[in-house]
């Protein structure tokens, strides 16, 4: 079962498609696959497995969609994976080379994130990243190597992927409440 959307790469070299599932009807755990796949073929480029549980509510693995980078980030795709431990809130957030499917960075997640990963870019063309997670935090990062560069928490959890126009983020939480936050 794939919860997240598909997301298409056209390159110079070809036109493919991002993919990932979840461990829905797997049992109480599963795998999570990535894929790359050729978008005119059909053929698998390159494929990722991840072992992931079931939560109460929530099944574990890909949710969300994942994030394309461009520019100073070309060579990057970003997913999110949810409830990579056993009994826990644990996810991981996975940068893989487009091209090998070998992980360039992992961060490993006390909370998961069911929300997509947003890349945005600065006046000078740099390339950051929000973040959101299952505990209510939003997180500003370097899509490069995955570091954290600034947080904020918003209260509850947060599932909706964030909006950015500008210098500001506009996301909604189980807070129950809309918020807004300046990048500065």
């Amino acid at each position: 079962d794939t919860d997240s959307t598909i997301v298409i790469d056209d390159t110079d070299e070809g036109v493919f498609l991002y993919t990932g599932n979840e461990v829905d009807l797997q049992g109480s755990s599963g795998y999570a696959s990535i894929r790359k796949l050729n978008a005119l073929t059909g053929e698998l480029e390159w494929e990722k497995s991840y072992k992931c549980w079931k939560g109460v509510g929530i099944d574990g693995g890909v949710l969300a969609t994942p994030a394309i980078g461009t520019g100073d980030i070309e060579n990057l795709i970003i997913f999110s994976i949810t409830l990579t431990e056993e009994q826990s809130t644990a996810g991981k957030l996975i940068a893989f080379d487009k091209e090998t499917g070998d992980e360039v960075w992992v961060n490993e997640l006390a909370a998961y994130g069911w929300s997509s990963p947003t890349l945005f870019k600065s006046d000078e063309g740099k390339s950051y990243m929000i973040f959101c997670d299952s505990a209510g935090k939003v997180y500003l990062m370097n899509p490069k190597d995955g570091k954290v560069l600034d947080e904020v928490s918003l209260e509850k959890n947060i599932e909706a992927s964030p909006a950015i126009y500008n210098d500001m983020i506009v996301i909604g939480s189980y807070a129950r409440k809309v918020f807004g936050i300046r990048i500065k």
